[in-house]
């Protein structure tokens, strides 16, 4: 990404999910239209495949609404979200005994046309080529989803230390593979 592109930072007012837990569909659907797309790109980095992502991400809704109550103020909400994601591919993991995934397969699955911002789906396509699985989740949570390292840290229960250097691994990876344009 352009270093004179600002980062996006996902901001969730923590109220919402009394809103929510009220009843409140426009807030269910604001906090939809807030978070839909780093979660969705955070599932895809996962699953590398299109149908699993999407329905992993319904499922994640359908678990926030459900649970909505259970969100304490403490930290991100973004975090608390993608923490119930990742569980829920964990499930379908162990569910499905085991999700074989390689680039030859996913090229054909993964519809990046869901990732509106053409900028970000050059730069997710180039991750999947170029970067582990570990690598690019931290890249799309701290980027895209815009977490803070420290939250990346807690999420995947990994040392601070360890997603900085993963993290700056990937983009100097991605610097010296496509250039300082990213």
């Amino acid at each position: 990404m352009q270093e004179d592109t600002p980062k996006r930072k996902v901001h969730i007012d923590a109220s919402i999910f009394e809103r929510i837990r009220q009843g409140d569909q426009h807030a269910f659907r604001q906090l939809y239209d807030l978070t839909y797309k780093p979660l969705y790109a955070f599932l895809l980095s996962y699953t590398m495949n299109r149908e699993d992502a999407q329905d992993l991400l319904q499922d994640t809704y359908v678990q926030i609404y459900k649970n909505c109550h259970l969100y304490r103020d403490q930290g991100n909400p973004l975090a608390w979200m993608m923490k119930i994601a990742k569980n829920l591919f964990l499930m379908k993991c162990r569910k499905d005994k085991e999700i074989e995934a390689n680039f030859e397969d996913m090229e054909s699955e993964v519809g990046f046309e869901d990732i509106s911002s053409v900028e970000d789906r050059i730069v997710l396509e180039k991750m999947f080529e170029q970067l582990s699985a570990e690598d690019r989740n931290l890249i799309i949570m701290h980027d895209i989803g815009g977490l803070k390292h420290r939250e990346i840290a807690k999420l995947l229960d990994m040392p601070l230390g360890t997603v900085m250097a993963r993290y700056h691994r990937g983009i100097r990876k991605l610097q010296k593979e496509f250039g300082e344009k990213l």
